[in-house]
Parts: C-alpha cells; structure tokens; sequence
C-alpha cells in the first residue's frame, strides 16, 4: 500500500465561458464547435482572470482554513503540473506557502515530466517520503493561459481549476493500494498541436490505452467488473465511451458527468471526479475506485483506490453547490 487519501479541497472559479464563448480565440469553425458539442461533450469551462497564484492563493486560502489541526505536520508540498514551466524563472510556489502560513522548513517541489498524468505518479512518489505522522499536500492546477495551451486540436478544450489532496503514509481513510504506469516514449515531442506526429499519436491512442489499462487491472489483481468505478481524465466523451467499448467495461462505470461542466481541467480532473463520486454518495463500502489520466509524451498513469467506508474522504469546495451544474 503506498499510503491514504485524508481529504480533497477543490477550488473552481466561478466565472465559466461557454464553448460558444471560447471559439473565436480558439479559431474553432462552426464544423468544429459542433464537434466538440454533439460527440465529444464539452459545454462550459472554468474561467478566472489573473495567474497561476490567483488560481492557487484561494485553494491554499481555503485549505489552511479547514485543515489547522495539521498544517505543522505536512512536510512535504508537491505541485504537479502538466506544463513543463507555469511560471516566469524568477518566480516560484513557495512564496505562497510563506502566504498561507507553513512553516518554513516544508520541503516544496514540482513535478511534470507525466504531463497531465503527473498528478497521480506524484502520489506514489511523496508517499514513499513520509514517516508515519507526517502530512504531505499535492497542488494540482494551472492555468489556461493561450490558445496552444488551451486546445488540444481535434481532442479537448481545457479548463481552468485546482485541488489540493492532503496525503499520509498511514493513515485511516481512503487507502491508496498500488499505482500502474506505462509510457510510449515515441511520442515524447507530442505537443497537442496539428504535425505528423500528433497524426500519429491520434492513431495509436485508443490502441495505447486500451493495453495500459489491461496491464493496468492486471498489475491491480483487479478486473473491471470488481471496480466500482473509473474516475479519468475529463479529455472528452467520445474517446472514453469507446474505450469502454474496447474493454468491455459499461459507459456507466466511468464517471463522465465533469466533462460538460469543466472541460479538460489538466491534472485536476480524476481528483474532481473523485470528489464529485463523494459529494454524489455513489460510492458504497468496500468499494475499489481506479483513477486514470493520461500525459501527452505519453505517459498512462493509473491508482487503485480502497474505500472501506465509501465515501469517506472529506471534499472542501469553494462553490456553495458542487457539482454546480446539473446534468441530465
């Protein structure tokens, strides 16, 4: 067991822009918007002005404010991001630790190299750097911050939100069982822009997947009928509800309800479908949750959550009402 889940704070700005809103910048044609509508389900994605520290300067705000018992135990902070640089070089995460009160000898680090896949891979590597008592603080959030970094051409449209995972080594709720990665280092340059090799990466996407989460299961002792449910990256409908078809696993099961209301919310998504699963009550006890996101370079990552209680981990939201926007 590589450690637990104590609790998840999620902070999604209020401001949302719709697709509508979000095509003339993106230079979407009318084809594409109703691509990105009618097949692969996105609607409304979370918009705030401002940085990167005005995205995290309230989720640490409102962590602090839930989670003073423990401040002076987290040792460790580690923000993954997919963007290999968030900020300019002079500039750096830990004067917003200074902020929100940790003491000065946090150790904080970034990590990236997974791309959107990274905040998972993160879980395994600060968990293994704890002693028992001790707290670590996964960030997970960036910013949207120009039309290369906002669209992925034919595949997704990012949103903009944050979550802060609180993690321990040992222990009482949501039990963090054992991680799968798997990568395809071919595809290292891959950028999410439209080149032969991004044609290329398209082709073999499904193919890639399909072989990680099967090796994922099987690395797991798992199989998808003894999983709850999938809690994935929010990269669009269509692309999940074929690979449920590929492997044989019902649509249902993975928890697709996030990709209309916020986009693709980098590696924030399985950590807001996760939370959402807890503030919906759909999770019973005893029950296995597999988290999946997926890295441009590609890196496939996966965690194998045990909840004996259910929905046991308590979810902190900015939003008076989260989910926020009802599906049908």
């Amino acid at each position: 067991m590589l450690g637990h889940i104590e609790s998840i704070t999620v902070y999604i700005p209020e401001q949302r822009k719709s697709l509508a809103e979000v095509a003339p910048a993106l230079n979407l044609s009318p084809l594409d918007v109703r691509m990105f509508s009618r097949f692969y389900g996105l609607a409304n994605f979370p918009r705030q002005p401002g940085s990167l520290n005005d995205l995290l300067r309230p989720l640490l705000k409102q962590f602090t404010e839930n989670h003073a018992h423990c401040i002076s135990r987290i040792k460790h902070v580690v923000h993954a991001h997919t963007l290999p640089c968030i900020r300019p070089f002079d500039l750096h995460g830990k004067a917003l630790l200074d902020e929100a009160g940790f003491s000065d000898d946090t150790h904080y680090m970034s990590l990236t190299m997974g791309h959107c896949s990274t905040s998972l891979s993160a879980v395994d590597y600060v968990c293994r750097r704890l002693n028992a008592g001790e707290y670590a603080l996964l960030l997970v959030g960036e910013k949207a911050f120009h039309p290369k970094v906002e669209l992925i051409d034919d595949t997704t449209i990012m949103g903009e939100a944050a979550c802060a995972v609180l993690l321990s080594r040992s222990g009482e709720r949501c039990r963090v069982t054992a991680r799968y990665s798997m990568q395809a280092g071919e595809f290292s340059q891959h950028r999410g822009n439209a080149t032969e090799e991004e044609s290329r990466f398209a082709s073999v996407y499904i193919s890639f997947i399909v072989t990680a989460m099967r090796n994922a299961l099987g690395h797991f002792g798992h199989t998808a009928s003894s999983l709850a449910w999938i809690a994935p990256h929010n990269v669009n409908l269509s692309s999940w509800q074929r690979l449920a078809d590929e492997l044989n696993i019902t649509r249902q099961k993975i928890f697709l309800e996030n990709v209309p209301r916020y986009g693709h919310c980098f590696g924030a998504d399985p950590y807001l479908n996760l939370a959402t699963l807890i503030r919906q009550k759909k999770l019973s006890p005893e029950t296995n949750v597999m988290m999946v996101s997926v890295g441009m370079g590609a890196t496939f990552s996966s965690l194998l959550l045990g909840l004996s209680d259910g929905n046991e981990i308590p979810v902190f939201c900015n939003l008076e009402q989260f989910p926020d926007i009802k599906q049908d």
